[in-house]
């Protein structure tokens, strides 16, 4: 039997060769607003963020650490302040790297 005709080699292929959290935490539809604001303006405090976003500022905190937590924005601190930026380098290599896998697991008969 191919691997085409396995579904449990096929999802544990996908799982080994995709970051399937990775995919969850950025196209939540609030999480990829953010990234997408951040890749635009650059880094800011999480105030500056929450003025142009209807969620109140704790909301947009809790999304900002959870996807610091996969690396899809960096934090830094200074003094009282904590200021993100979009880790578009990550972001990218990311979306390359599923695609490579993806290719090659599409390709397997």
């Amino acid at each position: 039997m191919g691997l085409n005709h396995d579904p449990n080699k096929c999802k544990q292929l996908i799982k080994d060769n995709i970051d399937l959290e990775f995919y969850r935490a950025i196209f939540d539809p609030v999480r990829s607003e953010l990234v997408i604001f951040l890749s635009i303006y650059g880094e800011m405090t999480i105030g500056e963020i929450a003025e142009h976003f209807p969620q109140n500022r704790s909301v947009i905190s809790r999304h900002l650490d959870f996807m610091n937590r996969f690396h899809i924005v960096n934090r830094r601190k200074e003094g009282r302040e904590i200021y993100y930026k979009a880790n578009k380098e990550f972001i990218v290599d990311t979306f390359e790297k599923t695609s490579n896998n993806m290719k090659a697991l599409m390709s397997l008969q």
